[in-house]
Order: C-alpha cells, then sequence, then structure tokens
C-alpha cells in the first residue's frame, strides 16, 4: 500500500468527502487484492471492501497512530471478508440442508522451481479451487502470517483444525501443481 499524508487522514477523520473518496481511490486496490484471497465472487467482494472500507473511515479517530496504516488496513479487511462470509454461511446454513463436499484425488509431487513455470493467474486459480474453509485458513496463515491460535479465535474452530486446514491446502495445492507442471516439464525434455 501507498504511504498516505497525516493531512489526508486528518481531512478524513473530520469527515470530508473529496478526502475520504482520494483515500478510497487509494486502497481500493489493494483491499480488492486482499479480499481476492478470500473470495472468489467479484461482486460479493466489491461489496466486501467497501464494507471494509466504511469500517476504516468510521474507526480511524480511534487508530492508533503509532501502528502500520496499511497493516491496519488489511486486518480490518481480512476480518470484514471473513465476518461476511461467516454470517452468509450461516444464513445458507439456515435456508438450506448441508451438501456434501466431493472429495478430489491427491497426487504427491516435487514442486521445486514451480513458481517459474507457472504464472500467477493460474496459481490465483489454484487457490480458488481450494475448499473455502482451507483456502481463508491457508491465507491467513501462509500469506498473512497469522498464528494458528489466531486463525482459530477468528474463525471459531480449534488450533488443530487450523493446522490441518492448511495441511490439507498445501497437499491439494502440491496435486494441482505437480498436474499444471507437467506439461512444462515435458516441453523442457523435449
Amino acid at each position: 500500500m501507498l504511504r498516505l499524508s497525516d493531512s489526508l487522514l486528518e481531512r478524513c477523520v473530520r469527515k470530508d468527502s473529496a478526502a475520504q473518496f482520494e483515500l478510497y481511490k487509494v486502497l481500493r486496490n489493494d483491499l480488492l487484492s486482499i479480499a481476492r484471497r478470500y473470495e472468489r465472487d467479484a461482486q460479493l467482494r466489491n461489496a466486501m471492501v467497501n464494507t471494509a472500507f466504511m469500517k476504516i473511515l468510521d474507526h480511524l479517530p480511534t487508530r492508533d497512530p503509532s501502528a502500520p496504516f496499511e497493516a491496519w488496513c488489511r486486518r480490518i479487511t481480512i476480518n470484514t471478508v471473513l465476518n461476511e462470509q461467516r454470517d452468509r454461511k450461516v444464513a445458507e446454513r439456515a435456508q438450506v440442508p448441508t451438501l456434501v463436499e466431493n472429495a478430489e484425488n491427491l497426487y504427491t509431487a516435487d514442486v521445486n522451481g514451480v513458481e517459474e513455470m507457472i504464472e500467477t493467474e493460474e496459481l490465483q486459480h489454484m487457490m480458488d479451487q481450494l475448499p473455502t474453509v482451507s483456502r481463508q485458513v491457508f491465507n491467513l496463515y501462509a500469506i498473512d502470517g497469522w498464528k494458528h491460535r489466531e486463525i482459530a479465535e477468528q474463525l471459531h474452530i480449534s488450533e488443530g483444525t487450523s493446522k490441518w486446514h492448511v495441511n490439507h491446502a498445501r497437499q491439494l495445492l502440491q496435486a494441482m501443481l505437480a498436474k499444471a507442471v507437467r506439461p512444462h516439464l515435458i516441453l523442457q525434455s523435449a
């Protein structure tokens, strides 16, 4: 995220709509990038980012100025996305019977050097294929650096379940990476 001037933030605290819009333009792409890791649906993602931005504005007057602004915004965005997903899941459970997910075939693979063989979009597509909770936990742990205790508290699961989801996501990603890398390895050996 970009460094922001204290005067812009002060104008936002004073509810200067031009400053708030300027802050929105500065933060929007970064907040969307964060939300993208947790939410597949673009419309929901945009709505969640807007909600997160409103929370940022609402809590700006009480923000601890010693905390980095970017990290504070990231945390609000992640919490907003996860809370909205949890609320949506509760509402869906009340309306629709629980469905059993199909198990995927798992493959093991040596994934050394894979990052050189696949595109970022391919990797994001693979992340999108992970089961929702495993994707959330993996993102929080591996990308955002949360501890299993924090993840467990946020998602209302045990620390052991958090660890299981990280391992499960790794196994699924390894299988998908192995499948994606095979064509690249065949081309290199030819």
